[in-house]
């Protein structure tokens, strides 16, 4: 994790070096806004990715998208909000295009382990318990349980009711709940 928050750092200074800000405190605000929310989002994006470099290019772009609509007065009034919807947004955009690319959950466990074997043991768990889920039902999963947001938030990224929210992550944990019986029933 050390060699994660290094990179995340250099990609900081590239992003400061290199953009020029309006005023010296849009620096600083954005530095206190890259390090309140860089690793949750890290996080948000590699589960829902999987593949470590996509998903630290897609917080990187995000940040940098931010940080041009933030010197450029754009009015943001939940930071935390509009960062997290636009990461997923990006890791939607990605996985569509990606589509055709990608490789089944299964075909993953012939690939050696890297030193980060807990975070990709973790998303295979995850990806196989969310795999066949209807994707806003994923979504809601995952924004529930990774990022702890609130039903209301979760509403508000996805333009839905709170209800609607409450209703599909309720859906989604009855689906994974069937699941694991299943899988607990083929193991006896």
């Amino acid at each position: 994790m050390k060699g994660h928050q290094s990179e995340l750092k250099h990609r900081k200074e590239i992003l400061t070096r290199y953009m020029k800000p309006k005023k010296t405190s849009d620096i600083d605000i954005f530095k206190n806004i890259v390090s309140q929310h860089q690793d949750r989002l890290f996080r948000f994006a590699y589960i829902r990715i999987g593949i470590r470099e996509v998903a630290e290019d897609i917080v990187q772009d995000v940040f940098m998208r931010f940080y041009r609509a933030m010197i450029e007065g754009k009015e943001i009034k939940n930071h935390g909000s509009y960062l997290l919807r636009s990461i997923s947004n990006s890791c939607t955009d990605w996985q569509r295009k990606k589509k055709e690319t990608m490789i089944s959950i299964e075909e993953t466990e012939d690939i050696p382990e890297e030193s980060e074997e807990d975070i990709s043991e973790e998303f295979r768990r995850i990806s196989r318990l969310l795999d066949g889920l209807p994707d806003n039902q994923a979504e809601a999963v995952r924004l529930r349980c990774y990022d702890n947001l609130p039903f209301k938030d979760i509403a508000d990224l996805q333009g839905i009711s709170e209800a609607t929210a409450k209703s599909r992550y309720r859906h989604a944990i009855g689906h994974i709940k069937e699941k694991l019986n299943l899988n607990q029933k083929r193991k006896k």
